[in-house]
């Protein structure tokens, strides 16, 4: 977008719910009237530090390359851990996943319409939540999910196939 946007006090209307609209949704939240994540599906989710304390502990006492080899080393271990677990206790690592997301959210937000996927963990995309700056946006009111598909754009927003519409001031794509 053109770098002198200004989003503050408007509607913005963000399209997908990847690893991008993760980190602005909420990032847009802190000024705009409004943020609304539009997704056609649910995507599995995941809040975690932005910073890894475990290499901020290290890099006080080591050499910051070995301190990094070793973070390194420990995010490859955990990652196949993960994976391992999604293709032998799949509705175990889905439990958790949504235990997370309900916790961050609360008991009264929809989790099982707006982050629960048709898809077993790890089939399809996991988003990286940075800090659950997302679930903070929500918890809010500054941001909101909206699970729908788009029937069409119009001059105010988005008209959804539910029938519903999103004004928006701003939409990204």
């Amino acid at each position: 977008w053109p770098e002198d946007l200004d989003w503050a006090n408007k509607h913005v209307l963000v399209v997908g719910s990847g690893a991008t609209a993760m980190t602005v949704v909420p990032s847009m939240a802190d000024t705009a009237a409004h943020v609304t994540m539009l997704q056609r599906s649910p995507t599995y989710v995941v809040a975690r530090p932005d910073e890894d304390a475990i290499n901020l502990k290290l890099r006080k006492y080591l050499p910051e390359k070995l301190a990094y080899s070793i973070t390194r080393k420990k995010n490859v271990v955990l990652s196949q851990y993960f994976y391992n677990r999604t293709r032998t206790r799949p509705e175990k690592v889905k439990e958790l996943l949504l235990g997370g997301v309900k916790m961050a959210l609360g008991p009264e937000f929809d989790v099982d319409t707006h982050f629960t996927p048709r898809y077993r963990p790890w089939q399809q995309r996991l988003a990286f939540v940075p800090d659950g700056d997302l679930f903070a946006g929500i918890r809010s009111g500054k941001a909101s999910v909206v699970t729908d598909e788009i029937e069409r754009f119009d001059e105010t927003g988005i008209l959804l196939k539910s029938g519903n519409h999103l004004d928006a001031d701003i939409i990204v794509t």
